[in-house]
């Protein structure tokens, strides 16, 4: 049976063959290790130079305390090590130091652990926290993430952390940002964060509050995605709640999604002055199952407001949906929001949409094919924000940002409302005598029946069956089909794949090749948006459409060419021993990288046996549901084939 997915877990691009890991640090230490890592990882922190990087290599607790004080470093996992730090406190600051610090996490567990980073100095305290995966019980006094910027300036970007757990009551999120006299630059991209119970309790999700003199700053949140019970507000930002001395700072809340457990207290997004000044762009948020969608009012007594604006949001709320204060609600201007639920203090812009919005579930906030948000945002207000703000291009779910939904509209490309863009489609296809004709089986899939300029990419699921074919697509009679690129061999039956079809937009087009694009094995792409950008995840996909009716049979896969000038992708031959022939079709798709949208290189680490490649991943991991689509990087010739599959007993692909 088919199945299809509004978004996919995930878009990888994979780097085959064994590498070293390469830093720019001044050293890579090992823990445990030799001197001075062959003791505590307190002694090997402190005999570390400024600069290094610790990788520490072992699975057993690591437990109490653990100081890092006046250091540049890096902590995070070695190859094929999850580590753990259990019942303390890992505590980031300076003492009796007023120069930088900087401090990268990375790829660390913590139960029952928190990271408290502060700074006091006057220069500047740097903080990279990724791919962080923290656990809390009730028992635990602080929980998740705090970062406060007392002088000086902070710059601290939180990106793709897990956290689970039960925030303190009063002034206490899971993750917390405080400027309390310093400047706090803050980033908050792509975290999970979500209640482990059920009832509603104090606390908030991300708490962000600037107060007293000298604190100033931003923060930016994008593609967070918060479930839970928050009566203290999902996402809280407060100026001035310790001190009656007004301050400003600016807001940037972009693609976050809010999803309550449907209690009366259950609140989203929270905006509160005292004396000062909170610019605010809330944009594209989605917030739903929440007895109060979006509040904003000043503290008692004080005399600030929040400015900016309130705009492309998805609010669903059984209590009610916004609710402005009369002396702030004429300072928040608000436009083409969809909005479910009554309002006060809030006169709504004509351009509001109050149909029902149409989300797949009461736990996914995604929209269904009929929602009245797609295409419906201010298109040019969403890219300009993005592109002003220095904000990803993407949205709640890691993929592009702004496309058409699939079957393709007709007009030009607009966003829809809310934090998550429809469009791209996944879905299971398994050859069948019935679907199977020669090296031929036909695809039946109603978002891409009728759609010949759409793009597909494929990667073979082993579930006993195999073709080891160079696989191609190919559109006839309004109807997509897979054949194997070797016309000779047969689709056999029960060969399986999993499928990704791009909506229309930039980040998919088809590529043709010409002698002069062409060299050796090799294609180059040409493409002003991919051009020079070496990050970007790309996958290919050989379209017999998209050429001149040329079979190419060969495994294909990507790789970026940038020295003595433009650098550029390439789609090329695995085998480098085979031309490219000229007339060949290919979709290619490409974007910025995101927690959905990823490179996994083979290393010690990561490889099962000689021939797998474990794809260690949140999204994928106890997920056999999930339709991860892959294209491999080039970097040795190697053209034998490649399938995907779920190994049960270790729950990953």
């Amino acid at each position: 049976m088919d199945v299809s997915t509004r978004s996919i877990a995930a878009i990888v691009c994979l780097l085959l063959g064994l590498f070293e890991v390469s830093s720019s640090a001044a050293a890579i230490r090992t823990w445990p290790g030799a001197a001075p890592c062959n003791g505590a990882l307190q002694a090997c922190i402190e005999g570390a130079s400024d600069g290094d990087r610790i990788e520490i290599a072992t699975n057993e607790p690591i437990i109490g305390q653990v100081w890092i004080v006046n250091r540049r470093l890096t902590l995070t996992a070695a190859d094929g090590y999850k580590p753990l730090f259990r019942n303390g406190t890992l505590w980031i600051r300076n003492l009796d130091f007023s120069g930088d610090i900087s401090m990268a996490l990375s790829k660390l567990r913590f139960e029952d652990a928190v990271i408290e980073a502060s700074y006091t100095g006057g220069g500047t305290a740097t903080y990279d926290f990724r791919q962080l995966d923290m656990a809390m019980t009730d028992s635990a006094t602080n929980r998740g993430i705090r970062i406060q910027a007392l002088s000086g300036i902070t710059e601290a970007m939180l990106y793709n952390n897990r956290i689970l757990a039960d925030p303190g009551s009063g002034a206490q999120g899971l993750i917390t940002l405080l400027s309390l006299g310093g400047t706090l630059n803050a980033r908050a991209y792509y975290n999970r964060i979500e209640r482990a119970k059920s009832t509603y309790r104090l606390g908030m999700g991300i708490y962000v509050s600037y107060s007293g003199a000298g604190s100033t700053g931003s923060v930016k949140l994008h593609g967070n995605v918060i479930v839970g019970s928050f009566t203290g507000s999902a996402i809280y930002l407060s100026e001035g709640i310790t001190s009656d001395t007004g301050t400003n700072f600016d807001a940037r809340l972009y693609s976050n999604v809010i999803i309550g457990r449907g209690q009366a207290l259950d609140t989203g997004i929270t905006l509160v002055p005292n004396n000062g000044e909170i610019d605010a762009q809330v944009v594209n948020n989605t917030i739903t199952r929440a007895g109060y969608g979006v509040r904003y009012s000043h503290y008692t007594g004080g005399t600030g407001e929040t400015t900016g604006m309130l705009k492309n949001n998805l609010i669903v709320a059984d209590g009610t949906a916004v609710f402005g204060s009369s002396s702030t609600a004429g300072s928040v201007t608000n436009a083409y929001n969809l909005i479910n639920g009554p309002t006060i203090g809030f006169v709504a812009d004509p351009s509001t949409i109050t149909a029902p919005a149409k989300l797949i579930g009461p736990n996914n906030a995604r929209l269904q094919p009929d929602s009245p948000a797609i295409d419906a945002a201010d298109t040019g207000l969403l890219g300009f924000g993005i592109l002003l703000n220095g904000l990803p291009v993407t949205d709640a779910d890691g993929l592009r940002r702004i496309k058409k939904p699939t079957p393709a509209t007709a007009g030009p490309v607009r966003a829809d409302i809310g934090a998550y863009e429809y469009g791209d489609i996944s879905f299971s296809h398994t050859a069948t005598p019935g679907t199977i004709s020669g090296h031929i089986t036909q695809m039946d899939q109603w978002q891409v029946n009728g759609q010949p300029a759409a793009n597909l990419f494929a990667t073979p699921k082993f579930d006993g069956t195999t073709s080891g074919q160079p696989v191609g697509t190919w559109y006839s009679l309004s109807r997509w089909h897979l054949f194997n690129e070797n016309t000779s061999t047969a689709m056999p039956a029960d060969a399986r794949y999993h499928v990704f079809s791009a909506g229309a937009g930039s980040g998919a087009f088809q590529h043709r090749t010409t002698a002069s694009s062409t060299s050796g094995a090799t294609s180059r792409l040409d493409v002003s948006g991919l051009n020079n950008l070496p990050d970007r995840i790309v996958l290919a996909m050989q379209n017999f459409n998209a050429g001149g009716a040329v079979y190419n049979p060969n495994h294909i896969g990507v790789f970026y060419f940038g020295v003595g000038g433009t650098g550029y992708w390439h789609v090329n031959n695995m085998d480098s021993s085979k031309a490219m022939p000229v007339d060949a079709g290919f979709s290619i798709y490409f974007q910025e990288p995101s927690p959905n949208a990823f490179k996994v290189t083979a290393t010690a680490g990561t490889m099962s046996g000689t021939s797998s490649l474990v794809l260690d991943h949140p999204l994928l991991n106890n997920n056999p549901c999930a339709q991860p689509v892959v294209t491999r990087v080039f970097t040795a010739s190697d053209g034998s084939s490649f399938d995907i599959v779920y190994a049960t007993a270790l729950h990953r692909w």
